[in-house]
């Protein structure tokens, strides 16, 4: 006798989403060849290495533009913490508080002379100051006249490199710091700060460097 077959299964609707799934796949991958192809780098991503180079530190903040005098600041701090420490005669309880009575700043940074006894330079901005940054128009190059063409004709590119210290507020201005940086072929580091993020510098490195 024979077995009776089962009921019949019909996929034509099943290998119509197939067929619908598989189109809509390629479409993905022609659309995305084509916007590769299209993709243009401009400016090359900073990578950090080491280097023999004098650092000329500029900081992207509030998507303005700063001169940061590094060396200048290690120098004052180091010169007002031997100055204290004179004073204070072994006295630390002296020396510390000469230490919070005393500011070692310029027109827009001060250092936090608390981790100065750590070996740390950190700098934060001035709450009190009066010089703004500098702007950078979006379409700046090195025929315009501002701060960065300023300082960029004026560094010794065989001895000197560019430190851009970006807050995380002002990718803008960095995009325009970068490709002014880049069309005069210095070289460029880049290091990422939180907006909020103190600068902590080695003492004895920006002693050194400046």
């Amino acid at each position: 006798m024979a077995k009776s077959k089962g009921p019949s299964i019909n996929l034509d609707s099943f290998l119509d989403i197939l067929t619908c799934l598989q189109g809509v796949l390629i479409l993905v991958i022609i659309s995305t060849g084509i916007d590769a192809a299209q993709t243009k780098v401009l400016i090359p991503t900073p990578i950090e290495r080491l280097s023999t180079k004098k650092p000329i530190y500029m900081e992207c903040r509030g998507d303005l533009i700063y001169p940061m005098d590094i060396a200048a600041l290690g120098r004052d701090a180091k010169s007002k913490i031997t100055q204290m420490t004179v004073a204070a005669g072994g006295d630390q309880m002296k020396l510390l508080q000469a230490m919070t009575e005393t500011r070692v700043m310029n027109d827009y940074y001060e250092v936090d002379l608390s981790y100065y006894m750590l070996g740390q330079l950190v700098i934060k901005p001035r709450k009190d100051a009066v010089t703004p940054g500098f702007a950078l128009e979006e379409r700046a190059t090195m025929g315009s006249d501002n701060f960065m063409t300023r300082a960029l004709k004026n560094i010794d590119f065989e001895k000197e490199r560019v430190v851009l210290v970006v807050r995380d507020d002002s990718f803008n201005v960095f995009k325009v710091a970068q490709r002014l940086c880049f069309l005069v072929k210095v070289e460029v580091v880049v290091q990422i700060y939180d907006v909020r993020e103190p600068l902590r510098f080695n003492q004895n490195a920006v002693l050194s460097e400046g």
